[in-house]
């Protein structure tokens, strides 16, 4: 975990709220390139029999990220006037992220192995965006002057009390995962079904980007009542001591899936709502991922999606 002094320094203008208004706006246009895609491929299939769904899903995207290193640090940010420095003195600590970032899906189901009296199980093809993946790390310094001293006027006692400089550069990497998804699905028939399969995903990483950034907390180091060895921090105040940012190289990802969920049919009668289904999904996953500045690893995600499928 980091520091407590991390919530007071991550409060510097650098991060969040750029990076939540950046991506935020970018979900629509993401939605509208997903639906034009699989139009043009629906639109291309030689044998539209062959046609069984199309489905529409939302949720949530979920991996484990590869920590960053220290020597990662300057091939991600080459050149970096806050890296360039003898950093020997600094502590190094990183985050090895696990929360869960936007997942949208959208796709096509065919029937190629249909014969007269069998419908075989289902080709699934698609288009996949999996969210932003996140790398951190950081580098801290911290530096003691005497200030004061404490004495008790009941026992005596001696407190020392010092002032305190602390300095932490953080590095974060940003990337967007973008991918073709293929997937042969099995189901069980009625209006509530179970359904499962076996498939694949992967493309190419985008926007991918390093932002490098300083900050100088101050204060004046007391003693509380958090314990008898508890100490607090007074007349504290932080100045943001500057701020980077690098682009970053393409990277791929590739994942063997399996894809598990449950589907609803809405109503038994009625030309279009009988053909309209609810479902749940999750697909577990091992993932490999590459960037050309930290290579190829691997890792385990899931993917939980919520959606629609329209049969034909």
């Amino acid at each position: 975990m980091r520091s407590n002094w991390y919530g007071i320094l991550k409060s510097f203008p650098i991060r969040s709220r750029m990076i939540m208004q950046t991506y935020s706006a970018r979900i629509a246009s993401i939605y509208l390139g997903l639906f034009m895609g699989i139009a043009t491929v629906s639109a291309q299939v030689p044998d539209s029999s062959r046609l069984s769904s199309v489905y529409l899903a939302g949720g949530a995207f979920m991996a484990a990220d590869q920590p960053l290193f220290r020597g990662d640090l300057s091939r991600l940010a080459p050149g970096s006037p806050l890296l360039e420095d003898d950093l020997s003195d600094h502590t190094f600590g990183n985050d090895r992220y696990y929360f869960a970032t936007l997942g949208l899906d959208i796709s096509i189901g065919l029937l190629p192995f249909r014969t007269a009296d069998r419908s075989g199980p289902e080709l699934r093809l698609g288009l996949t965006y999996a969210g932003v993946m996140s790398q951190g790390a950081w580098l801290e310094k911290t530096e003691r002057t005497p200030y004061d001293t404490l004495t008790s006027s009941q026992t005596g006692q001696q407190v020392f009390v010092d002032s305190v400089e602390r300095s932490t550069i953080w590095v974060d990497r940003y990337a967007e995962r973008f991918g073709i998804n293929a997937s042969l699905i099995w189901r069980t028939k009625g209006r509530w079904s179970l359904f499962g399969g076996v498939g694949a995903v992967g493309g190419p990483i985008l926007n991918a980007r390093t932002d490098v950034s300083k900050a100088v907390y101050n204060g004046v180091e007391n003693a509380t009542t958090n314990g008898s060895n508890g100490y607090g921090y007074s007349g504290a105040f932080g100045r943001n001591d500057g701020q980077e940012s690098y682009r970053n190289g393409t990277g791929w990802w590739f994942a063997g899936q399996i894809p598990l969920g449950l589907d609803l049919q809405i109503a038994r009668r009625g030309l279009f709502w009988s053909q309209l289904h609810l479902y749940y999904e999750l697909r577990p996953q091992f993932l490999l991922q590459n960037a050309p500045e930290l290579g190829t690893y691997s890792s385990f995600g899931i993917q939980s999606l919520f959606g629609v499928r329209l049969t034909l």
